[in-house]
């Protein structure tokens, strides 16, 4: 497999794609606490909200229910 290694633990792994999605959405700040909130270790928070290209990517069940998510409002 050449990706990079993927989370067995799945309910913390959903907890960061849509915390990843909160964040595309609502802003950084809300990100970080909602995946707090889900027990998301402080190291893994700081990690993917500040760097992007060191994210796992979404499993395909993890794109598909971010999909639905609604979009920002356009200004």
């Amino acid at each position: 497999m050449n990706e990079r290694q993927r989370r067995s633990d799945a309910v913390t792994a959903n907890a960061v794609a849509r915390g990843v999605n909160i964040q595309a959405v609502r802003g950084t700040q809300l990100a970080h606490h909602y995946m707090r909130s889900k027990g998301v270790s402080e190291a893994v928070i700081a990690r993917v909200l500040a760097e992007p290209a060191l994210r796992r990517p979404p499993s395909s069940e993890q794109a598909i229910s971010e999909a639905i998510t609604p979009s920002p409002p356009q200004g």
